[in-house]
């Protein structure tokens, strides 16, 4: 097991005044990083990865998700589309150069309450041209 360090710096001078932030999570257990770069071609979804109870070939077991990056190496903005295990998509814009994290395996798409789902796949859809998309996941 090993302890899992994730670091955000944010830099701007505006106005002649520097600021930002610096924010520091550590997790501990970690026993698996999985990371990839792929292609995913224009017209279509391409699934990043999985969750589910079995591990397998980009499927990770759900309850051990501790962390996921998906990042946008491409020239487009992508679509970034989280299904949950009862069937219902959310989506989310991710622009050029921009990642998008995960630190749980839960997601709702209900605005009117605290009723978390599991997550069951993440795909992307690129806006126009193929996508390159990078993923990084540390699994406990």
């Amino acid at each position: 097991m090993a302890t899992f360090t994730t670091k955000i710096y944010e830099s701007i001078t505006l106005n002649g005044n520097e600021l930002g932030g610096y924010t520091t999570n550590t997790i501990d257990g970690i026993n698996y990083i999985d990371t990839r770069i792929l292609n995913c071609p224009s017209g279509s979804q391409t699934s990043i990865f999985t969750l589910s109870n079995n591990p397998g070939a980009g499927q990770f077991v759900t309850s051990s998700l501790q962390y996921a990056r998906i990042t946008n190496k491409a020239t487009v903005p992508v679509k970034l589309i989280v299904v949950d295990n009862s069937n219902v998509y959310s989506s989310f814009l991710v622009s050029t150069g921009s990642s998008f994290f995960l630190s749980t395996s839960k997601i709702t798409g209900s605005n009117s309450g605290f009723t978390f789902r599991d997550i069951q796949s993440v795909s992307i859809e690129p806006s126009s041209s193929s996508a390159i998309i990078e993923y990084y996941i540390a699994t406990t």
